[in-house]
Parts: C-alpha cells; structure tokens; sequence
C-alpha cells in the first residue's frame, strides 16, 4: 500500500482519506459519496480533496494541492468540478428572497444535472459537490434521486449533509457514506498549536469548546471577533434564569423573528450553545466533571450544579434538544423557543436541599 505522509491536507479522519486512496489506486471509485457528520467536522474540506485528487496534475492518486489544477479548484473555478449548496443558491436569489430560503430547490439540482452531460473539459474527472444536502426538498430530492441513478461515467457526486437521517433512504442507499466524526479534544489541541501557534492554554479551551469540530476551531482561531461575541452570547443566556417572564419572552420572541427572517444557522447555534452550558451543568452534577466543554468556568458550574437537581438538569437539556427538533419540524418557531424559556431549572434555596 502507498503510504500518505501528509493526509491530503487534512487534520484528523485519516481512516477516510485511506479509504477514498485506496479506492482511487484500485480504479473502485464509486459514482457518488455522501459525507455526513457535524458541522465544523471537515466534510467540505474532505469533498474538495477528494476533487483535488481526482484532478491533480502531479499525481493519479494524491493531492499536490501545488499544481493548477489543486489551486484552481481551491478557489472554485475549475471548469470540471462544481461546487452547489444553499450558499450558492441564495447568491441567486433577490437578497429579500435569499434571507428566507430554507430548503435547496429543484431548480439547483436541475442546473446540475444539465451541467453534468458535458465531458470533462480539461480535467481527468468532473467532481459534482452539493452542500446542505439535508436540505433538499421532495421534488429537488427526487431529482437528485434519478441523477444518482443514471450518472455519467466520467462524473462523481459528492454530496455533503449535516444530518444523513435527513436524507430519502433511496439517495443515501446509492451512496457510498463516509460519516466524520468529532476528534479526540487532543487532537485538535495539537493541531491548533501546531498550525495556528496557540499557548497551550488556550489551544486547549478551544479544542474543549469546539466538541471535536477542527473546522470550528481553525474559524474561531481566525475570527477572535466571532469568539468574543460567542462569550457575550453565552452570558446573556445564563442571565436569562435571574431575568423576568417578560424578559424570557420577549428573548423568544427575537429569536423567532431571526428564525422567520431567515437567521435558522444563528438560532440554532444559540440552542446548541446553551445546551452545551447545561450539559455541563448536568454532567457536574452527577459526578463527571472531566468531560464538560467550558473549562475555563469549572466554579461557575460547581456553583450551578449545587443549585439545581439532576432530573431537572436531564430534562432541561432534553427540553432545548426537543425545541431545536421542532424547528426542524416547522412548528411555530416562537412557541418552541418560549417553551424553553419558560422551562429554565428554578433554583434550589438551601431549605429544599436539606
């Protein structure tokens, strides 16, 4: 077997760079991938990749990431591998209509398939990638659906998905699926000292905050920015337990009115943040303090996890999980974001303790 020293570039996931090598060294290339896996993970990067390695100049089987072709498809325009998700779609669209999309349309998949009778024009292979698969519609999805059955053998479609489950059976079935998972907090910790020149300190509070998400914690390390408004964020939501009925309310209410203008990403990264406070919380709680994500506030959580019971903790977390689900469902955004504000733990008094 020929041995890759630097992975294609890639930090982490070496079991699918090792597998997509061999597949392109033993000419078993499949017609489609499917990479899923939380976002942040790496799975854009690992589709770009795998185009690169298709097309490179210098080499049949790996990246040289040097050549014109590497560099043309990094800055995506090489003529033989398109790139589509909804970034691309709402760059079509009227900005008033692009705020509101939620779903990729048939209109995106047809554009594609249109694209893909035309042979490579001066690569080796035309590399078809769709971000955001997850969010095809039923008519984009049946489409995409007939393209994944009669593809042209000269192309191969990566599509990229948050969540597989999201997808039709049908299309994953026809996929070879590779799922990214989060790596080791270690890792990324070394990584971020290693290609960003971080103390250790704070490589490791961001490798702890990332949840195993290096794309995450690259961005992060690039946008101090974005980090900064990320610990504003998190404040403001854990003064939400000391605030008024009011206050909680008109807090979902904003949150709705970002969610119906189209802010779905932000919203759902604000739940996500909040639960991973209480997660935290809960898992001081009940005795296992080493696996908790924001170790740079282990008294606050002490604190916290004092003052509330288990059960309540469990189901709190369990309430903002089921409140994002929701969303994704299409409930009334404002009703499933008032249900957690108005579900937030009581504090125990020390009378209730005892």
């Amino acid at each position: 077997m020929i041995e890759s020293s630097d992975n294609w570039g890639m930090i982490g996931h070496e079991w699918a760079v090792e597998f997509l090598r061999r597949s392109i060294a033993g000419k078993r290339l499949a017609h489609a991938y499917l990479i899923g896996g939380p976002e942040g993970v790496g799975k854009a990067l690992l589709a770009l990749r795998l185009a690169q390695a298709l097309n490179c100049e210098r080499s049949a089987l790996d990246p040289c990431l040097r050549c014109r072709a590497c560099q043309r498809i990094e800055r995506g325009n090489h003529p033989d591998v398109r790139i589509a998700g909804m970034a691309t779609q709402a760059a079509g669209a009227k900005s008033d209509d692009a705020a509101r999309q939620k779903e990729l349309k048939i209109d995106t998949v047809r554009e594609w398939q249109r694209d893909m009778m035309l042979k490579p024009y001066e690569g080796r292979r035309r590399v078809f990638i769709l971000h955001d698969a997850e969010k095809l519609n039923e008519s984009a999805s049946n489409a995409m659906l007939k393209t994944l059955e009669e593809p042209p053998p000269y192309a191969t479609i990566v599509l990229v998905a948050h969540t597989v489950g999201s997808l039709l059976p049908t299309i994953v079935s026809r996929c070879q699926l590779l799922r990214l998972r989060p790596l080791p907090r270690a890792q990324v910790a070394a990584a971020l000292r290693e290609k960003r020149n971080l103390a250790a300190g704070d490589a490791e509070l961001l490798a702890a905050w990332s949840g195993g998400r290096i794309g995450w914690a690259l961005r992060m390390v690039d946008t101090p920015d974005e980090l900064a408004a990320r610990r504003d964020q998190l404040a403001e939501l854990l003064a939400l337990a000391d605030q008024p009925l009011a206050t909680r309310l008109r807090w979902a209410e904003e949150q709705a009115k970002a969610y119906r203008a189209g802010d779905q990403t932000a919203v759902f990264e604000t739940l996500d943040l909040w639960q991973s406070w209480w997660r935290d919380v809960l898992l001081t709680a009940a005795g296992c303090p080493q696996a908790v994500v924001h170790i740079d506030r282990r008294d606050e959580l002490v604190a916290a996890a004092a003052q509330h019971t288990v059960p309540d903790l469990h189901a709190f977390v369990s309430g903002i999980a089921l409140a994002a689900q929701r969303l994704r469902d299409n409930v009334n955004p404002q009703l499933a974001l008032e249900g957690v504000a108005l579900a937030i733990p009581e504090r125990r008094t020390p009378q209730s303790r005892k």
